[in-house]
């Protein structure tokens, strides 16, 4: 009959800081490179999304092509004084 249980108590189980390994990751060239192509596929994916959605800004008239805001009105829900109703 057991009276201690298989998992133990936190302060058995606690990690001492005192005694905590750091281990410095080394990686192989080859993971470095696979990497790196990774990381210049996701920034050019990136760009060209947000290329689009400026392209589209531009096509809609909401900015101009260096970018400046030309829409400034609001619509009539989020004009000061409007009966609105967030559902909250």
């Amino acid at each position: 009959m057991a009276t201690k249980g298989a998992v133990g108590t936190l302060a058995e189980n606690a990690v001492d800081p005192s005694k905590a390994v750091y281990v410095r990751k080394t990686y192989s060239p080859e993971y470095l490179a696979e990497q790196a192509v990774l990381e210049k596929r996701l920034l050019e994916e990136g760009a060209k999304r947000i290329r689009r959605s400026c392209e589209r800004a531009v096509a809609m008239g909401i900015i101009d092509k260096d970018g400046n805001l030309l829409k400034k009105e609001l619509p009539a829900d989020m004009l000061p004084g409007a009966d609105r109703d967030f559902g909250g």
